[in-house]
């Protein structure tokens, strides 16, 4: 149990109050009220140490806290001030994490220190010395600036019902917002533009200049009441509070305030006691400990460590060695960065700021240095900015999909805020941080945070994160407007990065210079390599990746997806001296396209054209009836370049297995869609057979599914998708009327699907032109080469190589995505380097690796599938 004495801190526009609070006894008045000066556009150093000051001065064994009321806008939670264009008044403090500069000009690092609106602090503290515990109180304190919050039977209600937004301080008001009208600077602009007379402080009108200031302050009530009025009475209010600087001179505007108000059931109290009521919520405000968790998943963490000591088989952490070290820590990073002035970090949006920005300024501690710290969170618009920006790529609450935003980044971001975050001149480390931080034109060296997409999902399920600039998450928000937005930032930093941090670790980080980066980018866009694949659960998913794929967790409920190559959601791993480091796998594709896509390039730009993935329905059920969009739906309505055209490879089946694949001969649309209607509005099942044709799953067969045809795998298939890379734009007709793992129901699409079936996929035309009929390309005496055709709609075809010893195999100008599907394990040399691959991994050989070597030793014949882009596409 602590002491319960507190340093309680009220900091205003002209001067910082502060004082120790027993919390075990506030009803009594607090002693020893501590005043000291504060010109609230002074420097952030000036600031900050006149309130470390007042903590120094007051601090001693005995203190188990600091509370601070400040005025808004402010980040209460982490300590970092939002405060611009309010008049000046602390605008040198914006985007500075205030906390962590108190706490290392006082020393009291070991000290909880919290944060609270001053106007709330109000609240809290009236609450107890007046006894507030009407059912609807508002309170507002009128000084430098406008102060409001809203007390409901005694209790803080942060988002009061009835009301704009839980604070009065920016709602429009005649020309501006009611802060430009209720604040000291309105009263001395006004008087001064009446009279001629520049008054010091609201004070010396009031006392030296009663008679001519009468009228102004009259302006002020009239103004006041007319903009509380309607909010007051929308609200249900039954009693108004009003504190202080400038309610010392109600008299001289109460009449008019109270005129206004007339014939509202409203209870006016003028407090005197303003700073002991904030002083007093100061102290009593609880510090909030953040204690989400971090990530909601069952999979593990990419280790620190490669892990070379496994058995040959299918690993899911794969590495690509380069010659660059891969450093470890704060404590090496910190080294590394000490003699700088000024950082930029900026960072994918999922990166936990506050966590990394502690652990970095902890380590920077051993060099005795100042740090300041700006976080460019401050600078985005509002949400509902940023929701309206979004609304037209967003589609409708409740849908699945929506349209790609082809906007920026710095569209999330206030310019003029940007541009507001300016360090003082004073000596010591100086670091703006955050998503966008470069944005910000300040001059430092760059160093860039990954996360990869799949911890980014973990973290927005655990609710750690959230998309950019709203206090929650879609990830149809990330698909279609955050990532676009944020790759193409990536992008444009990518040559200009000083150093890259792989930050999905909680405790610690990973990080390599950007030049090291870059150099095994350039060589790895010469040799073979494999992304770093993960892994979903899915209502269908079945066992036999349990089984077959070590290092997976077998307590998972079962394992749908395997994300191979789907390049979006994928990274690569570095592996140098024993550390890992991953980036997203699009960095080698915005570093050189070419090298990576060859020929494709020209279409497809920094969008990689091919997917490998995984179903698994192996003692598990059966797809949803479903198909994908044409091509000019896909673009008009979703924003993508290219369509999800499918393929259904099978690299394992039980006897029984069944792929669902085009309509049968007989086939009535009309009647079908009244069936998928009755099946769902009476939750009845569907007989499927009667309209969609089934074929029985032979193991190496390959099924095209080009957009807009019917299709589904059945259980006890194990099926390698070899498909374009758009993965979400599944229109679901029937899903044998389950729900998902969360018991919650799965959308249907039949208007979409409607929209885009081919309806002539039928009969005898789907296993004449919808089931690949293998080709002999190639033969020599150890092997042969097969060409799998695809359809027509695809752009892609798959080659199959079965062969013992070695082949040579050219890329002819085209990036290859490769898959060992019979055979243990493959070694495969390209551009002077040799990787080994095991049965089941995807492997990439970029086009410019311009051939590579497969040496296999095994037993029997291995089997290549590899895919690539048709040359008529490019």
């Amino acid at each position: 149990m602590g002491t319960g004495k507190k340093i309680a801190i009220d900091i205003g526009g002209s001067h910082v109050s502060a004082c120790i609070v027993d919390t075990n006894n506030t009803g009594s008045a607090p002693g020893n009220v501590m005043t000291k000066p504060l010109q609230a556009d002074s420097s952030a150093a000036e600031i900050i140490s006149v309130i470390a000051g007042c903590i120094t001065a007051l601090k001693d064994t005995t203190i188990d806290g600091i509370g601070i009321a400040m005025p808004g806008p402010f980040d209460y939670q982490n300590g970092i001030s939002a405060i611009t264009k309010v008049g000046g008044k602390f605008g040198r403090l914006f985007g500075l994490h205030v906390r962590q500069a108190l706490q290392d000009a006082s020393c009291t690092e070991d000290l909880p220190m919290h944060f609270c609106n001053d106007a709330h602090a109000f609240a809290m503290g009236a609450r107890q010395v007046l006894g507030l515990d009407g059912p609807k109180t508002v309170l507002l304190t009128l000084g430098t600036g406008f102060g409001s919050a809203f007390l409901e039977n005694g209790a803080l209600a942060a988002a009061p019902e009835g009301l704009p937004s839980a604070a009065f301080f920016d709602c429009p008001f005649q020309d501006g917002i009611a802060d430009d009208y209720f604040s000291t600077r309105w009263l001395l602009e006004a008087f001064r533009q009446q009279t001629g007379v520049v008054a010091s402080s609201v004070k010396a009108m009031a006392e030296e200049h009663e008679t001519i200031a009468r009228p102004v302050f009259q302006a002020f009530g009239r103004n006041l009441g007319a903009f509380l009025r309607p909010w007051l009475s929308q609200y249900g209010c039954t009693a108004l509070v009003i504190g202080g600087n400038i309610a010392r001179a109600y008299t001289l505007f109460s009449a008019p305030l109270e005129e206004q108000l007339h014939g509202l059931p409203v209870k006016i109290t003028w407090c005197q006691e303003t700073e002991h009521c904030i002083l007093t919520g100061a102290a009593m405000t609880p510090h909030q400990a953040d204690n989400t968790a971090v990530r909601r998943t069952t999979q593990p963490l990419l280790p620190v460590t490669a892990d070379n000591t496994g058995e040959a088989a299918y690993t899911v952490f794969p590495s690509f060695h380069t010659g660059h070290p891969v450093e470890e820590g704060y404590a090496s990073l910190a080294a590394a960065v000490k003699d700088d002035s000024y950082l930029i970090i900026d960072g994918y949006d999922g990166v936990l700021w506050e966590p990394f920005r502690a652990a970095l300024h902890q380590a920077l501690r051993a060099y005795n240095r100042p740090v300041y710290w700006y976080h460019t969170g401050v600078c985005l618009q509002t949400p509902a900015a940023i929701t309206a920006m979004l609304e037209a790529y967003s589609g409708t609450p409740d849908a699945v999909f929506g349209k790609r935003y082809e906007g920026s980044l710095a569209d999330f971001f206030d310019p003029e805020k940007l541009f507001s975050i300016d360090p003082d001149d004073a000596p010591g480390l100086h670091i703006i941080y955050g998503t966008g931080a470069a944005l910000t034109a300040i001059k430092g060296r760059t160093l860039y945070i990954d996360i990869p997409k799949n911890e980014i999902q973990y973290r927005l399920r655990a609710g750690s994160i959230t998309n950019i600039g709203t206090p929650t998450y879609a990830y149809k928000r990330c698909y279609f407007a955050d990532w676009p937005v944020l790759n193409k930032h990536k992008q444009s930093l990518l040559p200009h990065i000083d150093v890259i941090i792989d930050g999905q670790r909680p405790d610690t980080i990973t990080w390599m210079p950007g030049a090291q980066l870059r150099a095994a980018l350039d060589v790895m866009l010469r040799q073979p390599f494999r992304a770093r694949p993960w892994f979903e659960a899915g209502v269908w998913g079945g066992d036999w990746m349990k089984k077959h794929l070590p290092g997976l967790n077998t307590d998972e409920v079962n394992y749908a997806w395997s994300f191979e190559l789907i390049t979006p959601e994928n990274g690569i791993v570095l592996e140098g001296n024993g550390r890992l480091l991953e980036v997203s796998f699009d960095m080698l594709a915005f570093h050189n396209n070419r090298q990576l896509l060859g020929k494709a390039a020209q279409r497809f730009g920094t969008s990689f054209p091919i997917r490998f993935d995984f179903l698994d329905t192996f003692d598990g059920g059966n797809l949803s009836i479903q198909c994908h969009p044409r091509p000019a739906y896909t673009l008009q309505h979703f924003g993508e370049d290219f369509t999800q055209d499918e393929t259904y490879y099978i690299l394992d089946c039980e006897p029984d297995a069944q792929v669902y694949l085009g309509f049968r001969e007989d086939i009535q649309p009309a009647a079908f869609r009244e069936a998928l209607e009755a099946a769902i509005s009476d939750n009845v099942p569907l007989p499927v057979e009667k309209y969609v044709q089934q074929f029985t799953a032979k193991k190496h067969e390959l099924y095209l599914i080009p957009n807009g045809t019917i299709h589904a795998s059945g259980k006890n298939n194990m099926v390698l998708e070899i498909s374009s890379t758009p993965y979400i734009f599944t229109f679901k007709m029937y899903d044998w009327l389950r729900t998902d793992l969360n018991g919650r129901s799965r959308p249907i699409h039949l208007d979409r699907a409607f929209d885009n079936l081919y309806f002539d996929r039928k009969g005898k035309t789907v296993p004449d032109t919808l089931i690949s009929k293998p080709q002999l390309q190639e033969e020599w005496p150890s092997g042969k080469k097969w060409q799998l055709p695809t359809h027509a709609e695809h752009f892609y075809t798959v080659d199959r190589y079965e062969f013992s010893g070695e082949v040579n195999i050219p890329t002819n100008g085209q990036c290859h995505i490769c898959m060992l599907v019979e055979g243990r394990q493959l070694d495969v040399t390209a551009g002077g380097g040799t990787q080994r691959f095991q049965y089941a991994e995807t492997f990439v050989i970029p086009a410019g690796a311009g051939h590579y070597a497969c040496r296999y030793t095994g037993e029997g014949k291995a089997m290549l599938v590899v895919a690539y882009v048709k040359d008529n596409y490019c």
